[in-house]
């Protein structure tokens, strides 16, 4: 095999990497070495697919990056290494030094992606126009690089390994280069330098301009089957039904399919859903998300530690239980509120161990050193480095930069143990004999191309700025492609309808057979307990729990019991007990003397017992011996009125109720917000003889509520009033 560049052009599917492997086998079976070039999460499976027919010697598989440092190690031209966190707290530090204090690390990490893509197409900063925001990234690009110094990021390897004299060795007998969709120019460039001293086999699904296909490979037929399910949650289901069938010995009825020849592919939000579910279905999961410090025990309670807004999660982590549980239940978060529970509840030492914990000392390292050590942190190392990097980035604020390095910092991914679940872009460039995708529809897969925020399209078409990609460039269709062609055997999967409403599916599909139930809950009988919904026959506390019976008669009967005490409109609640209080206080004191000839002889949350129902009235306020009577309806602060008959009814009801009485000349109705003006709901009172629609309508309401009260049922009713009640959905806790 001559030395030589052999592009190997190919749409997904079309057998790019069987071709490769062939080619690594020949030479492999002539006791030659190849280096196999692919993305890091590609290294378990392509081991595993040479490993197939047994061991083999001379194969290494690497990335770029490992390609890069081996070059330059054999001329000994390796420098320190300045990591993507690094890379992001000395932009960090640079912006400080352009444009003062309160640098946010997001701003940094924006900066940082332009500059890291500036660097990987060979452009300097003087490729870059002297205006605008672009002006800004080339000042910020120029106080990088003199900040870095001898340090070399990710790109300074890749540049000067293209520089260098190549010395390879153990010298490779070929060298494969598999998995990308693409590759960039200097990429390209040190391939072609490597070409001239050994083959180089390049397979793309894209080739780059001026480079002519070896050869060109047409798609290979894959079996596909769509299948449309009702919602999210019979999808996940069939998929875990269909993955036990697929794993079952053959003996028990199904498949006998091996783990690792299994593959799921999902969003990712949707993937620690399915995981939860491994013990219930008996099934060998793996999370094959990138594993990141944030994810492990030991990084959550750093975390925890530097929460600006600590929780009762955070808390609990850290060992203060007590608290914490308290702090959970209640869902407060923040120091003052944390700070006013503990001393509620007498928790104020647990609470000021805790403010000891966090506050930092003088010196800031031996703080951190002593304070992971307490934490029982064993890799202190990595943690610190990272505060290094944050004083750099702003050393008078560093613990923010510190929280959000540890977060962006991931970690190497152990081996597969199992059907992995992957990401859509952590499946590129790997295949199973069976793959199920979830979620098989518009908007989900997508690689989210946009304008750059520094360098739009028309930039990219200028001047030495040409060797930009666009950004705009249509890939998603080659994307789904990729996508739907992982396996031999792809099943995509998508919900009909969701939360949101329907979906629209990329693909028409067919509803699967159903499966046998593969869970220890699914194998249970269909007729399992459910609990008896309430019943009672005792007539409504008053008026409007009746009403409220028409929307949703299980909240009504919950409201009976102390769940959600009726207290009134906010702040009227306070009356009339604690009016000389309120009196005195600045602002409701003088609204108080303003209003001071409604407030008088006003009687609050008086209670009318009637033979079927009481009436529970805001505020009744008699003149002129009992012949005019005013009844208010009180409002929280700034709540608009709400009389209509299919909101309220008790003030029509008892305006009814008055105007039969023989002492009852007139009655006024009245709207009260708290802190506001008393507002008429009419001009003129009401006298007797009047006939009101909204009276007409409200005792027509009554009569057809009374008798399903008299029912005594107590069922849920869903419906928009599901949305303001505040309830939790307990009416739906033991649905099964």
């Amino acid at each position: 095999m001559k030395p030589g560049l052999y592009p190997l052009l190919g749409p997904p599917a079309s057998g790019k990497t069987t071709l490769a492997r062939e080619w690594a086998l020949e030479v492999l079976k002539r006791r030659g070495r190849v280096y196999w070039v692919g993305l890091p999460h590609q290294r378990a499976y392509v081991y595993r697919l040479f490993g197939v027919e047994g061991a083999v010697l001379g194969l290494e598989f690497m990335s770029f990056q490992a390609l890069y440092y081996r070059v330059l190690a054999e001329v000994g031209r390796l420098g320190p290494l300045l990591p993507g966190a690094g890379r992001v707290a000395l932009v960090g530090e640079a912006l400080r030094g352009l444009y003062g204090e309160g640098i946010a690390p997001g701003e940094a990490r924006l900066f940082a992606r332009a500059i890291a893509e500036l660097k990987r197409y060979g452009l300097s900063p003087f490729a870059l126009p002297k205006d605008g925001e672009a002006g800004r990234l080339r000042r910020v690009y120029f106080a990088y690089e003199r900040l870095k110094g001898k340090a070399l990021d990710y790109d300074d390897f890749r540049h000067r390994a293209g520089r260098v004299p190549l010395r390879l060795f153990p010298r490779p007998d070929l060298v494969v280069v598999d998995g990308f969709r693409e590759v960039g120019p200097l990429d390209l460039r040190f391939l072609k330098r490597l070409a001239r001293e050994v083959p180089v086999l390049l397979t793309l699904e894209l080739l780059p301009e001026g480079l002519e296909p070896w050869q060109t490979l047409s798609p290979r037929p894959v079996r596909k089957e769509v299948w449309a399910l009702a919602n999210p949650v019979e999808e996940a289901r069939h998929l875990l039904r269909a993955l036990k069938r697929a794993l079952a010995p053959r003996a028990l009825g199904g498949e006998g399919l091996d783990p690792f020849e299994v593959m799921v592919v999902a969003p990712e939000d949707r993937i620690p859903g399915l995981l939860l579910f491994q013990d219930e279905y008996g099934l060998p999961l793996y999370d094959g998300r990138e594993g990141a410090l944030a994810d492990t025990e030991e990084g959550e309670r750093v975390l925890a530690l530097l929460n600006p807004m600590p929780t009762g999660r955070d808390l609990l982590a850290l060992g203060f239980s007590a608290l914490g549980r308290k702090a959970l239940r209640l869902g407060l978060a923040g120091e003052e509120a944390l700070a006013l529970l503990a001393e509620r509840e007498g928790l104020l030492q647990e609470w000021q161990a805790f403010l000891a914990l966090r506050t930092p000392g003088p010196d800031l390292l031996a703080w951190a050193e002593e304070v992971l050590e307490r934490l029982g942190v064993a890799a202190k190392e990595l943690f610190l480095s990272r505060l290094r990097l944050a004083l750099r980035a702003d050393g008078g604020n560093p613990l923010a930069w510190w929280r959000n390095l540890l977060l962006d910092e991931s970690l190497p991914k152990e081996l597969p143990r199992g059907v992995v679940l992957l990401p859509p872009l952590r499946a590129m460039g790997v295949r199973a004999r069976r793959v199920y995708v979830l979620d098989w529809v518009a908007g989900r897969y997508t690689l989210g191309e946009g304008e750059d925020y520094f360098l739009l399209e028309e930039l990219r078409e200028r001047g030495l700025l040409q060797g930009l990609p666009r950004r705009l460039r249509g890939l998603d269709p080659l994307f789904l492609e990729e996508l739907a062609t992982r396996g031999e055997e792809v099943f995509l999967l998508y919900p009909e309808a969701g939360p949101s409403g329907a979906y629209e599916p990329l693909e028409k599909g067919i509803r699967p057979e159903p499966l046998p139930p593969s869970g220890r809950l699914e194998a249970l009988p269909e007729e399992s307990f459910t609990p008896p919904l309430p019943t009672s026959h005792a007539p409504p506390a008053h008026l409007e729990v009746l009403r409220r019976h028409g929307e949703c008669p299980f909240r009504t009967y919950l409201e009976r019991f102390p769940l959600r005490p009726e207290d009134g409109a906010l702040g009227w609640h306070l009356f009339p007990e604690r009016v000389d209080e309120l009196s005195q206080h600045p602002e409701v004191g003088p609204w108080l003397a303003l209003h001071q000839e409604h407030l008088k002889g006003m009687v609050f949350w008086a209670r009318w017992p009637g033979e079927r129902f009481a009436l529970r009235l805001d505020g009744v306020r008699r003149e002129a011996g009992g012949r005019v009577v005013h009844l208010y309806r009180l409002l929280p602060p700034g709540e608009d009125p709400d009389l209509s008959p299919r909101r309220r009814w008790t003030e029509w009801y008892a305006l009814g109720a008055f105007l039969q009485r023989k002492e009852v000349e007139e009655v006024h109705l009245w709207t009260w917000a708290f802190l506001g003006e008393p507002r008429p709901f009419r001009k003129n009172p009401y006298r007797k003889g009047d006939k009101p629609p909204q009276l007409e309508e409200v005792r027509a309401l009554v009569k057809e509520a009374l008798p399903r009260w008299g029912e005594g049922g107590f069922s849920p009713r869903p419906g928009r009033h599901c949305y303001a009640c505040g309830l939790a959905d307990i009416c739906r806790k033991e649905e099964v």
